[in-house]
């Protein structure tokens, strides 16, 4: 009989959660979000021929479907999609699939841990319940009309799945990797059945041992501890909806090595991907924040918060604070004392950029910021973006600035002063035609560039890649060392096989395949061919987070 290591186990009170559901956006929160039919994302033309394969197969064009794609910490991106044949879960679903996951493991403890497994001893994936028994577990009255939406709920459940594109979105603990969907998706739950019998005395129908089989994914993820401790009392306690969703995500992001978290910092975009709330300018997403992050205040979740935008550490943030001790103007001190020394700098390179005796014109890097800091509103920039040439909006935002660098007198409301002159009230070809020659020249040279840029960015791309992999060449020989021999096995086991299904291919085509070259290349140089030394990049690329040629792109541009 295996070892069991009796002083760990998973509680009936225990109330735990798979991380990819505190990481990654199964639950829609709000009823107006944006899910469209399976017809609407084929007409995309921005999607993926991976995506599109998966949708072809998808025989129901009227049902509802949801792509998710963005950057993770590491930069790698991510891409996932929900896709069902009746609608999407939202906030009551997700509801009902925490009260199953906790009322699961309440049921099944307590569940010990075998330490010769290094695994929970789970004996079932099916949980048996009483709908009465989930609609109490989750704080709810127990009438008919909540018993309905949580059979809708399951049903739904059962009716959606999950796909996971690019580098994963989904993590399997069993086999340490992110799941890659080829053709099927995942599940939350497999398979259920609602069962009734009627009492002998009465006509009335009770709910008697219904049962849901859950995901063997998310059952192996339990087993193998990829799982956040949650309080049901606190959860189902909370109104429904964002302001759980936010509760299980900073639960989930909690992570401290001394115990003394104090606050943890997102960008507004990492925030909205993962909750997820869809928004168009930072008000919009502050406005949906407000009301949940004061009621996580209220049920002491956090102390405090406050906008890196707003209140400004070093410079100005597109992100929020999540504080848990103490309150946001102690917070904001002590950051700004800790930068106080970069803070001091780039004042000085203020100082000295301000102390130039030439103006200097230049193109805004981005030209809703440049907007936004003149003083418009988002709703304003949209109107003008209809009304107005981007280019002429940058030749006017140039003369503004210029307006401001030769007046001795602050400008107190540069937005209606650009406004006055855009209508029309200052023709530029008058006095200030040197800066519609600047202009007109920057756009040519960015239009003339579009290629040598390219090929720029290209060569910068391979010294970035380069580079990371020497800097982990140095840094873990070891571990170097057993990619590159993994690598040469995985490709050396497919070697022949290849070169035959290849020459096979040509001789029944009649067609030449490039890939056999490179395939007969790597059975003459091994470690020095193309082949190998491409298998060999991309796999350290993956284990040490190196961003693709599209990330790297996005962030050379910044």
């Amino acid at each position: 009989m295996s070892e069991v290591k009796n002083n760990k186990s998973l509680k009936p009170q225990s109330f735990i959660m798979d991380i990819n559901f505190l990481e990654a956006p199964f639950f829609l929160f709000n009823q107006n979000t944006k899910a469209i039919t399976v017809k609407d994302l084929k007409d995309n033309s921005d999607i993926t021929d991976e995506v599109r394969h998966i949708l072809n197969l998808h025989t129901n064009d009227n049902g509802e479907v949801k792509y998710f794609s963005w950057n993770d910490s590491k930069g790698l991106k991510r891409e996932m999609m929900a896709i069902s044949v009746f609608s999407l879960p939202r906030k009551f679903t997700m509801d009902v699939w925490y009260g199953i996951v906790g009322l699961y493991i309440k049921k099944s403890g307590p569940i010990m841990y075998n330490q010769e497994n290094s695994a929970f001893d789970i004996q079932s994936d099916k949980l048996y319940f009483t709908l009465y028994e989930l609609a109490k577990f989750m704080k709810l009255t127990t009438g008919g009309a909540n018993i309905r939406k949580i059979k809708d709920a399951i049903r739904q459940l059962d009716a959606t799945q999950y796909l996971s594109f690019s580098n994963g979105s989904i993590y399997d603990k069993k086999n340490e990797e992110y799941v890659k969907s080829k053709e099927k998706g995942l599940r939350l739950i497999v398979n259920y059945e609602f069962n009734s019998e009627k009492k002998k005395s009465s006509s009335k129908t009770n709910d008697n041992k219904c049962w849901v089989q859950l995901n063997s994914l998310v059952v192996d993820n339990i087993k193998h501890e990829f799982i956040k401790y949650l309080n049901a009392e606190t959860y189902f306690t909370l109104p429904s909806g964002l302001t759980r969703g936010l509760y299980t995500y900073l639960e989930g992001n909690k992570y401290s090595t001394n115990g003394m978290l104090i606050y943890i910092k997102r960008n507004f975009d990492v925030l909205a991907n993962k909750i997820p709330i869809e928004y168009r300018f930072n008000s919009d997403l502050k406005r949906r924040l407000k009301k949940p992050l004061q009621n996580l205040i209220k049920h002491d979740i956090i102390s405090d918060y406050f906008y890196g935008d707003e209140d400004i550490i070093n410079q100005k943030e597109h992100c929020i604070y999540f504080i848990f001790k103490g309150k946001k103007e102690e917070l904001i001190k002590n950051l700004r004392q800790k930068y106080q020394k970069q803070l001091q700098i780039a004042m000085d390179n203020e100082f000295e950029d301000t102390s130039t005796t030439d103006f200097t014109m230049s193109i805004p890097k981005n030209l809703d910021v440049a907007l936004i800091e003149i003083g418009f509103s988002e709703k304003v920039i949209s109107q003008l973006y209809k009304d107005y040439d981007k280019w002429d909006i940058v030749k006017y935002i140039i003369w503004l600035q210029k307006q401001q660098f030769e007046s001795n007198e602050t400008i107190k409301n540069p937005a209606g002063l650009l406004m006055f002159a855009l209508i029309g009230n200052v023709n530029l070809k008058i006095g200030y035609t040197d800066i519609i020659d600047f202009v007109d020249m920057e756009k040519e040279k960015l239009k003339q560039s579009k290629l040598s840029r390219e090929e720029i960015l290209q060569n910068a791309y391979e010294k970035y890649v380069n580079d990371e992999i020497d800097k982990f060449k140095n840094e873990d020989i070891g571990t170097y060392n057993i990619i590159y021999q993994n690598t040469l096995i995985n490709i050396e086991s497919q070697e022949e096989a290849q070169i035959a299904q290849l020459k096979l291919l040509e001789k029944n085509e009649g067609i030449e395949m490039p890939s056999l070259k490179l395939w007969e290349e790597f059975r003459n140089k091994k470690e020095d061919s193309k082949l190998f030394k491409k298998n060999f990049t991309n796999s350290i690329k993956v284990f040490r987070g190196i961003m693709t040629f599209e990330e790297f792109k996005v962030d050379f541009n910044k």
